[in-house]
């Protein structure tokens, strides 16, 4: 596990909850179960602040580190992206498409574009058209008028040609991939779930991290397509209530791990 998402996962599921800070010294004690050493750690920490994500003040010989207004939004989006419960929307059939041409001088631009178009669920059906069936016009434009590199143009359609939509979608993103991905998931999630009351302390709160760590990165896989558009037996939904029952299972003893460790 990336150590950067390490401190997070923690802010966001334990330090949020008793009070929004914590110490540079339980927090080092928290790292240390997941083998970052004291020293990485602090470097980290000061990185992180500087980058401004997170806020310290002294209290006594302690310093605290709490999140600044940036990372709870970023704690905040992420949250509600990864518990939020797989539900395929109603499609009327029509594609937002959006067009852009960045200079090659430019390309750290392109990437920025490629990976937020991304997170609001568009697919790169050429090299620069990228589509999507959320109605997420307003969205899309507000992320490319922040590049003023960028030249862009915005339209809604809909499919034509020898093509159907579902073939369209399996073209623009890598389904197959990630229902292979989902079951795979699933089927180690329900086996944490039968050794859940066996895991205790360091070891409940290291998997449970572990276990949002490996469902993280469906959310932001994942297009959220309609159902018109996914293959059949889709296993979005199955993953998750895989995921929400093994984390909940692992809850208590967890916290009560990271309690023990912060009331020292």
């Amino acid at each position: 596990m990336n150590a950067r998402s390490v401190v997070f996962d923690l802010f966001g599921g334990y330090v949020r909850d008793s009070g929004g800070e914590i110490s540079l010294q339980d927090l080092l004690a928290l790292l240390e179960c997941f083998d970052v050493a004291p020293d990485s750690a602090r470097v980290m920490m000061s990185r992180l602040s500087r980058e401004g994500w997170f806020e310290v003040r002294r209290q006594s010989r302690s310093s605290m580190y709490s999140p600044s207004d940036k990372g709870w939004h970023l704690l905040d989006e992420g949250l509600e992206r990864i518990m939020r419960r797989p539900a395929p929307e109603e499609w009327d059939g029509s594609w937002v498409m959006v067009t852009f041409n960045v200079p090659e001088k430019h390309r750290a631009v392109r990437t920025r574009l490629k990976t937020k178009l991304s997170w609001l669920g568009f697919g790169q059906l050429a090299p620069s058209i990228w589509i999507s069936p959320h109605a997420r016009l307003a969205e899309a434009e507000e992320v490319l008028h922040a590049e003023p590199g960028a030249k862009y143009d915005i339209f809604e359609a809909r499919s034509r040609g020898i093509r159907t939509d579902a073939e369209r979608a399996a073209a623009c993103w890598p389904l197959d991939e990630l229902d292979k991905d989902y079951r795979i998931f699933t089927s180690w999630a329900e086996e944490l779930q039968g050794k859940a009351e066996t895991l205790r302390g360091r070891s409940a709160l290291v998997t449970r991290i572990e276990l949002i760590h490996a469902y993280r990165k469906f959310p932001f896989r994942d297009p959220d397509l309609p159902a018109e558009l996914l293959p059949d037996l889709w296993p979005a939904a199955s993953a998750y209530d895989a995921f929400i029952r093994t984390f909940e299972a692992l809850g208590p003893e967890a916290k009560a791990y990271y309690d023990s460790v912060v009331s020292q």
